[in-house]
């Protein structure tokens, strides 16, 4: 689908905009993407129904963009962090450690949606074109954004492929304990999760590169 998204440039429309997402991605994050309609974003909003078709063609035009914006917005923490962190001694192991950690805490930071948000994207992802596509380029984005930071912390992987299955596995395995300790309220002790996923992370990277 051809999108049709049109941001403005003067301020006082601009502002609107700003507000139709903001008051987007609460509701998306309360009620759900199938639950609301573009006249309770409207109605968040303050804003005329008719205001958000000036900007957006429909409700998934409005969620493309939420979604986009929360994928992007974990490219420059990401290499902001080991950019400060750098240079990185990969044969010292507790310091290593340390980062990854700390790394973790920053990723479940930059997680500010809900369960029902993640479920519901997650489903939307399988079941739209256009919603998947978008999900596509942001996951390319992704995979790019990690490679540079292997390039900060100048990783000796063995050859191209240990490279490829470190950078799969990063991407998992962080995934997987921020969305377990973030939506899994039965947690006690995140800490031995975050200890875990450390440790299998470390593992990987003596066995995929010369360190």
């Amino acid at each position: 689908m051809e999108r049709k998204t049109r941001k403005p440039s003067q301020q006082r429309s601009l502002d609107k905009y700003e507000k139709i997402l903001e008051s987007a991605f609460l509701l998306f994050n309360e009620k759900g993407y199938y639950n609301i309609t573009t006249a309770d974003i409207a109605k968040e909003a303050g804003v005329a129904t008719g205001s958000i078709y000036s900007y957006f063609a429909d409700k998934k035009e409005i969620y493309i963009e939420v979604i986009t914006r929360i994928s992007d917005k974990f490219y420059t923490p990401t290499i902001e962090f080991w950019e400060e962190n750098r240079p990185i001694n990969l044969k010292d192991e507790d310091s290593i450690k340390k980062l990854f950690k700390i790394f973790i805490r920053l990723m479940m930071d930059c997680h500010n949606f809900s369960k029902l948000f993640h479920d519901d994207m997650m489903a939307l992802v399988l079941l739209d074109e256009d919603i998947a596509a978008t999900s596509k380029v942001s996951q390319d984005k992704r995979e790019q954004n990690t490679r540079e930071v292997f390039e900060i912390m100048k990783i000796p992987f063995k050859n191209d492929e240990s490279s490829d299955i470190f950078l799969h596995y990063c991407n998992v395995l962080i995934d997987d304990v921020c969305h377990k300790i973030l939506y899994d309220k039965s947690l006690k002790n995140i800490d031995i999760y975050i200890e875990h996923t450390v440790n299998l992370l470390y593992k990987l990277l003596q066995n995929l590169a010369e360190v």
